[in-house]
């Protein structure tokens, strides 16, 4: 494979995720920028299939507290689905989709490299995070 054509895909599947985000409803977006600046978040280990953490949507039902975040008689997917009633299946797995896509195309295998792709599709999708909206050091 040309060295461009690998260059224009990495950026597409960074484009798709924050287009994801992007169209993603408002309190889904909070609780990214929210994951995005908690580094108690692990974004690197884990499964979407259980409370292991590390998983993108484990992590965005952890930010909803644990008086919120129900335990495990429901899978992951489905208590963000009650936690974010405006979220739909579709927009959820958009998300995960994009989010694996980039992640893989990027060879992002660290917390540091997850955290900065999601950072990145924040601002593509315009959600501030604190690291961009802190005041810069004088």
């Amino acid at each position: 494979m040309r060295r461009s054509v690998r260059a224009h895909s990495r950026l597409d599947a960074r484009a798709r995720l924050g287009r994801a985000v992007a169209q993603l409803p408002p309190a889904a977006q909070d609780a990214l920028a929210t994951v995005a600046n908690r580094q108690d978040l692990p974004l690197m280990a884990g499964a979407w299939t259980s409370d292991a953490g590390g998983c993108l949507v484990a992590n965005v039902v952890a930010t909803f507290g644990p008086d919120r975040a129900g335990t495990g008689h429901q899978t992951l997917d489905l208590r963000v689905l009650e936690l974010i009633p405006e979220l739909g299946s579709r927009d959820l797995n958009r998300l995960i989709v994009a989010w694996d896509d980039a992640a893989l195309q990027e060879s992002r295998v660290d917390d540091a490299g997850l955290r900065r792709l999601l950072c990145d599709a924040l601002d593509r999708a315009g959600v501030p995070t604190a690291s961009r909206t802190a005041p810069s050091p004088a």
